[in-house]
């Protein structure tokens, strides 16, 4: 009797060596993927991006990113870069902006 219940401890602790080999290896092979898209923020906004973040319609950043002094000269309000034809928007530097600005007419 004794060693039918030494074999049954042994076979039933082997059984749970194998369902918990099976089990940790899946546990840690799940990774969290909500915090990494939280986590990533991009430092530069496109045209679109800034509309939603200021609120403001497309014609109104597009007139505050581009104001001509005349000729070919153009000063802008809003804080850019612009990589070909695209404008790109820093978002500190729009934070810093946004804190900063004055009475501005958008003709």
């Amino acid at each position: 009797m004794k060693s039918n219940l030494v074999a049954l401890s042994i076979c039933f602790l082997g059984i749970c060596i194998v369902i918990g080999s099976w089990i940790i290896p899946n546990a840690l092979s799940i990774q969290p993927t909500v915090e990494t898209k939280h986590s990533v923020q991009h430092q530069l906004l496109t045209q679109s991006e800034l509309v939603n973040y200021l609120g403001l319609s497309k014609e109104e950043i597009q007139q505050l990113t581009e104001l001509s002094d005349g000729g070919d000269v153009y000063t802008s309000e809003l804080p850019h870069i612009k990589i070909g034809s695209k404008f790109y928007y820093p978002k500190s530097a729009i934070d810093k902006w946004l804190l900063n600005v004055e009475l501005t007419t958008i003709p």
